[in-house]
């Protein structure tokens, strides 16, 4: 077992959490919440123990199946373990238990919460639990492959490890080059449902926090009585097509980009997904 490049990758990851945090830390300074504070220990606490774990100095840069198995799943207990942290220190959730649940809730896309009064939590809180559906729903991972190439390693074992089902698929000869495509649909994606639902009247805070639990496919909202809050058959047709949309295979949507129509339309998985909607 290469228990340096294990360490090594699991540092540049908390690293790139360290600084998804900064967002809802700034959100948390323009309402002029407290919050900001519990985000700011969180992200000199996180940064410190990344930036400690990415000095490691592996014998070898070669990920086996056996590592990726074992960055895959400690980069989940880690990163939700450190999510939660905003949480608890803010006093949002006083349970750090609770917290905990929260985080991983929102990083598995499950959606379920223990907040009975979302309405009462601050601006910065209900950002980052929205966010934490965003950096869960493609996969940190697969964002982790993306960078790896950078301190030297290769990701495709992590990237077997990562994705559901009996194959992985490469779209691009290199692995890093097919997680740039994945979060290029991922981010257009956001970004056009950001667009319409601010068109639609949302402000866009609600606008991004909604679109992060839509393309997440989370479902965590701003409202007690989530979209139904909005009245709004355009916000719900929008957020409604979106779900959808999230939930197909996105190496399709790059099929359709390079023509492939009929290959991608034949798709047995498609067929099924949307009959089943």
């Amino acid at each position: 077992m290469n228990y340096g490049i294990v360490v090594k990758v699991l540092g540049n990851l908390l690293l790139f959490q360290a600084a998804a945090m900064l967002l809802p830390f700034g959100i948390a300074v323009y309402y002029g919440e407290d919050s900001f504070a519990a985000f700011l220990l969180t992200v000199l606490a996180v940064f410190v123990v990344g930036f400690l774990m990415s000095l490691r100095k592996p014998v070898s840069r070669r990920i086996q199946v056996r590592e990726a198995v074992s960055i895959v799943a400690l980069s989940w207990v880690l990163v939700s373990f450190f999510g939660a942290w905003p949480l608890y220190l803010s006093g949002s959730i006083p349970s750090f238990v609770d917290a905990l649940f929260e985080s991983i809730s929102g990083l598995t896309t499950t959606g379920a919460t223990i907040i009975d009064n979302i309405e009462g939590m601050p601006f910065g809180i209900l950002f980052w639990r929205s966010f934490l559906h965003w950096l869960g729903g493609m996969g940190i991972i697969v964002l982790t492959v993306a960078i790896l190439p950078a301190i030297g390693v290769g990701g495709y074992q992590i990237y077997k490890a990562e994705t559901p089902g009996p194959t992985a698929g490469k779209l691009a000869p290199r692995m890093r080059d097919t997680a740039k495509i994945l979060y290029g649909v991922y981010l257009i994606m956001t970004v056009v449902q950001v667009v319409l639902l601010y068109l639609g009247g949302l402000s866009l805070y609600d606008a991004l926090v909604h679109t992060f639990g839509t393309v997440g496919t989370g479902g965590f909202s701003t409202r007690n009585s989530s979209i139904g809050a909005f009245d709004s058959a355009y916000i719900t047709l929008v957020i409604g097509f979106f779900m959808v949309a999230a939930g197909v295979n996105f190496s399709l949507y790059f099929g359709l980009y390079r023509g492939m129509w009929r290959r991608v339309f034949g798709n047995t998985e498609l067929k099924v997904y949307l009959g089943v909607v």
